[in-house]
This record gives structure tokens, sequence and C-alpha cells, in this order.
């Protein structure tokens, strides 16, 4: 006995409903509570939303064949009996014809998304659920491009990070391109952050096949931390603490420990529209260690002040950081933190 393919039970599933929001918005009492609902479920997944489009498509395309032959209302009625009754049918052909021409079963048609993009702001992130239970978490000044479909799912990174936690499908492989680079995961949870020359995979569970540009085939297991540039690929070791820290913006937070000067306002300034500037060279290399949330640059400024005898200099949206001049005290220090 052939075991059910739980992806066509949510395909399933997911036309079901569809079909019924939109019966019940054409030939119901539609509402405002109604609305919510619809778009609630278009909120869960972007699957939801492409079946209800694909269904409402294939209801304009009958109505207008309805429209080249028109006929009467059933006596004593409102039209809509008869509307149903004709318009069903020539909905079932012109979708089965679809099929035909498309070569794919009509219900995978219906559910299948069209290449999206989701981005987010500077400061902000999202997350998106998918019909398969895939989760995928977009940091901020993220940018992604997403074709997710009963026969493909590949995701290619713009630019930015993104937190990815994949439901394992042998027949449809989920593949995340960053370049002329990509991951291939094998039931996985990873973070991908794609740099100005190269990118970075993270491995927490499961594994995942890492392809270069150069042809360079590498199988990542967890804590593995693969670095790629146009030159070169290598993979190290990190704790399951450090990894932890890698993914405390998840929550929010961004975790320093013994942290250059210069990595960690080049963190900040990917959360924060306000930038900070090492105007100090010779301050860049000092270490720091810190748990601050993405946004309060302040406190870290504080914590500079006291911690490196650093001064903080504000010029509008930029605030220059540099060593405090000989003679300052920790009163005007503070002072210039604020």
């Amino acid at each position: 006995m052939d075991t059910p393919d739980p992806a066509s039970f949510a395909r399933d599933a997911i036309s079901e409903r569809a079909a019924a929001f939109f019966e019940r918005q054409r030939f119901g009492e539609w509402t405002e509570t109604d609305q919510a609902e619809l778009d609630a479920w278009f909120a869960q997944s972007i699957l939801h939303e492409v079946a209800f489009l694909r269904l409402e498509g294939s209801i304009a395309l009958a109505e207008d064949l309805v429209a080249l032959r028109p006929f009467e209302p059933a006596a004593g009625g409102d039209g809509r009996f008869a509307w149903r009754r004709f318009a069903v049918p020539l909905v079932a052909a012109a979708s089965l014809a679809l099929a035909v021409m498309l070569e794919k079963p009509i219900l995978n048609y219906l559910v299948q998304a069209p290449d999206r993009t989701y981005s987010t702001d500077v400061g902000g992130r999202t997350l998106l659920t998918f019909a398969d239970h895939s989760q995928i978490e977009l940091d901020t000044d993220t940018a992604a491009r997403f074709r997710i479909t009963g026969e493909e799912r590949t995701v290619w990174l713009e630019k930015g990070a993104a937190w990815f936690h994949i439901s394992h499908n042998a027949a449809n492989p989920f593949t995340v391109i960053v370049g002329k680079h990509r991951v291939t995961d094998l039931g996985t949870e990873f973070l991908v952050r794609r740099g100005a020359e190269g990118m970075e995979v993270a491995l927490l569970n499961g594994r995942a096949t890492l392809s270069t540009e150069g042809a360079q085939t590498a199988t990542l297991t967890p804590g593995d931390d693969a670095i790629v540039t146009p030159a070169s690929t290598s993979v190290a070791r990190k704790t399951p603490q450090q990894l932890a820290d890698a993914l405390a913006w998840r929550r929010g937070m961004l975790v320093f420990r013994n942290a250059k000067l210069s990595d960690v306002v080049r963190e900040f300034n990917r959360y924060n529209t306000t930038k900070l500037v090492i105007a100090d060279p010779g301050i860049a290399d000092d270490k720091i260690t810190a748990d601050i949330k993405t946004d309060d640059y302040e406190s870290f400024l504080r914590l500079s002040a006291a911690a490196l005898s650093l001064r903080a200099d504000r010029k509008g949206n930029v605030i220059l950081i540099s060593r405090e001049q000989r003679g300052e005290t920790k009163k005007s220090r503070a002072r210039q933190a604020r």
C-alpha cells in the first residue's frame, strides 16, 4: 500500500479552505469579521493567499466565458443559482484545460506560488511560516526572493541574513542561493548571512551541503561555520553558545564576547539609522563584552565610555567615537555619552 503524501494533503486542505472562503465571499453575507479571518489566514502562509488568488482567477476566466453566451436567471430567482449551475462546470473545464496545458495536476497549479520578495527595514525582522511547517526569519535590512511550490523550494538571499528551519523533503529539496553559491538542506536548521564579497553559513541542526562558485562541495554538520569568499572556503567549529549568540537577534539582542570595537560598531549600524563611526583608528581593535538590545546603542556608548575610556560626539544622525582626551573627568565623559 502506498504511503499517503502529507504534502498532497496539505495542498488539498489549502485548496478546500480557499474555496470555502471564496464561496462565502461571493455568495454569502461577507462581513468585516469574515475579511479579518481571511486576512489572518493569508498571514499564516503565502501559499494560502496564492491558492485563493488562483481560484479567483479561474472564476474570472469562467465569468468571461459566460459573458460570451448570456443566459436568463432561473424563474423567480435572483440569478445566483443559475450562475453557479452553469459557471461551475465552466470553471472545471477551464481548470482542466490549464492542467493539460501545464502538464501538472490542477491542485498543484492552484497552490503554486509565483516568485515573491520579502524584505525588512533597518531594525526590523519578520518570521515566515510555510505549509510544510518550514520557517524562515529575516533579520534587519534583509531581502529575499522565494519560489515555494509543490515542485520547488528555492530562496535567493539578495542581502542581509536569515534563519532557516526546514522540513526535509527528499523529493523536493530546499535550496538557498547566495550569488553563485548554494546551500541545500538535508533536514536542517541553519543561519545564512550575505556579506559584500561572500557569505557565512552556520549549521545548528541536521546536515546541509554547501556548493561554491569554484565547484567545491562540503557537507556541514551541527556546529560548522562556513565562510565563503571569492578566494577561499573555510569551515570552523563553533560551540552551542557561540551559535546561540549568533542568533541573539531573533530575540532582539546583540551579544559580544571580547569582540573588536570595529565589529561591534558594524553590527549596531546594521540595526539602527543612527550610525556609529570610529573617529580614532587607534581604538578599532579595542575589545568589549556586552549583551545589549539591537536598538540600544545608548547603553553601548555608556558602557564603552566606562570600560574603554571612550567619548561620543554627536553630529545629527552620526555619532563619532574616539579616545577621551587626557584630563576629562568621569562626569564629562558620561555627559558626552548621553
